[in-house]
This record gives structure tokens, C-alpha cells and sequence, in this order.
């Protein structure tokens, strides 16, 4: 595995872009990973292919979107909806793409545009919830330190790392078609969760959502996502936050307020105990590259 990497814009909307993009297709496990981007975006947000994509589309290529956070819509050529939301992954042809935008306050994303190499079968058009979210956000934040790094070897293991997330992924949906009843309607309510982070959710109220107890709730919680329903949607909120702070164009106050919590001080407590920073260090950390 070889190649270089520079950073270009990849859409003319590159106000919230990190476009990552290899100068040569870097081939690791039967996939050339043609280029990563990384996407901060708000309710302005509207992308229309091939209009704005500066690299050309590749008949034979495929993009994985992971969603970080909030909520997208991605629109077919066929005039066909998607919507994604937060800790989602799903594979489409980018001939297939029409357009997308952000619905709401805020849509982060990575997009992965890649070639396989050898016949590999890819479930097409089929959103997915991913349970352990935490663990591939922070593997996607690693790979873009690795892909910036002038170090070959560490811009050979970023597109190693990407490439066993997109095995993981593809086999994750594989077997999606299997799940039981009540782990589906689990899935409709993370999504709903993700779609309405402003709103300030009971315990209660989630389970009056999928007509089981409570205690059946956390139950279902712990075994599939690890966390209490209380610690999941509490976390799905600090992320959400950090990726609103990190745009540089809300306040701490503004970024509690629009999350329903308390306060300030509860907010930046809460989100201290997860970051090991606070909101207003975020600020600091988001930088110019990072918008």
C-alpha cells in the first residue's frame, strides 16, 4: 500500500468540509479507498450531484456514510428519500445520489467513497443502526489523524483501519435481515432519539414509545447498547453538543439552552465527566481546519 495525501475540496459547500483525499488509490484487502470527508453541517447544508462534486463520480465505486450526529436526507435519482440519523451506516451507488441536505440542527458525517477490487457482494440502500457508536467515532477521529500524517505508514494503516469499518459494516447489515421484533422497534427508537435530541426524554416516556416496562427498557438498553437508557440519551445529547460547539457559531449557553438542560453548570458538568474538557475548550480545540 502507497500514496499521498493532500487535502482539496471535494463539494463547492466546503464550509463545514473536511475533505481527506488520497492522490492515489491506496488498495488494502480487496478495497481502493478513493477519498474520505468529514462533514460539519447545518440546516444551510444542501448538496447536489455531480453539480458540486469536484472529483468525477465512478460508475464503479460505492459510498459507506456513517452518520456521527443529527439527521440528513439524502435523495435518490429516482426521487427516493433516505433519512439518516445519528450512529447510522449505510452503502449506496454515488451515480445513484441525486442530492442531500441537513434536516434540522446539525448533520455530521463521514463519507467513504471506495472501489473493491474483487467481487464483494454490498447491501445496497439499507440504513442500519450501529449500537457501539462511541467506538467508531473515535476510530474515525484517529484514521483522520492518521490520513493527515506525512508519514506513509500511518496513511497505509488510516486506510486499514477504514477498511476493516467497512467489512464490519457490510457484515453488520448482512445480518440485519435476522434481528427479532423487539430489536427492530429498539432501532426505530433510537432513531426517533436521534431525530429529537432537543426534546428532553423520560425513561418513561421511551418505553411508553415501545409498550414495554421500564425495567424491560433497560434491559434491552444494557444488552445492545451497553448504557442505560438515561446514559445513552444523555451521551447522544454531549455529542451532539460537542459537534454544535465545534462549529464555532454557538455559545456554550446557546448550546445548553438548545439541548434542554438545566443549566449551564449542569451542562458543563455533564460534559466534562464525558470529554475530560470543557465546552468552552471545545471551542478553542474546533480551529479554523476543523470547520
Amino acid at each position: 500500500m502507497n500514496g499521498k495525501t493532500r487535502v482539496l475540496d471535494v463539494k463547492n459547500e466546503t464550509t463545514y468540509n473536511i475533505p481527506l483525499v488520497l492522490e492515489e488509490s491506496v488498495i488494502s484487502s480487496g478495497l481502493a479507498l478513493i477519498s474520505l470527508w468529514h462533514t460539519r453541517a447545518d440546516n444551510q447544508y444542501h448538496v447536489i450531484w455531480p453539480r458540486d462534486k469536484k472529483k468525477p463520480l465512478i460508475a464503479n465505486s460505492w459510498v459507506a456514510i456513517y452518520t456521527v450526529q443529527g439527521v440528513g436526507n439524502i435523495t435518490l435519482q429516482d426521487d427516493a428519500v433516505i433519512t439518516l440519523n445519528g450512529n447510522c451506516i449505510i452503502f449506496l451507488k454515488p451515480t445513484d445520489i441525486k442530492s442531500y441536505h441537513c434536516v434540522g440542527l446539525i448533520w455530521e458525517q463521514y463519507w467513504m467513497e471506495f472501489v473493491p477490487t474483487g467481487f464483494m457482494e454490498i447491501p445496497l440502500s439499507q440504513p442500519t443502526i450501529i449500537y457501539n457508536g462511541d467506538t467508531f467515532n473515535r476510530e474515525l477521529e484517529h484514521v483522520e489523524a492518521l490520513i493527515r500524517s506525512p508519514i506513509p505508514m500511518e496513511n497505509n494503516l488510516a486506510v486499514a483501519s477504514l477498511t476493516h469499518m467497512i467489512y464490519q459494516w457490510v457484515c453488520l447489515i448482512t445480518r440485519h435481515g435476522t434481528r427479532e421484533p423487539r430489536l427492530i422497534q429498539l432501532e426505530k427508537l433510537l432513531s426517533t432519539l436521534h431525530a429529537d435530541l432537543q426534546r428532553r426524554w423520560t425513561v418513561k416516556e421511551m418505553a411508553g414509545a415501545l409498550q414495554c416496562s421500564e425495567q424491560y427498557l433497560r434491559r434491552l438498553f444494557l444488552r445492545y447498547t451497553g448504557k442505560s437508557p438515561k446514559e445513552y440519551y444523555l451521551d447522544a445529547r454531549l455529542e451532539l453538543a460537542l459537534s454544535l460547539l465545534r462549529q464555532e457559531s454557538h455559545s456554550v449557553s446557546q448550546v445548553a439552552d438548545m439541548l434542554n438542560f438545566f443549566d449551564t453548570f449542569h451542562f458543563s458538568k455533564a460534559f466534562k465527566q464525558k470529554f475530560g474538557f470543557s465546552p468552552s475548550q471545545a471551542r478553542r480545540r474546533a480551529g479554523p481546519d476543523l470547520i
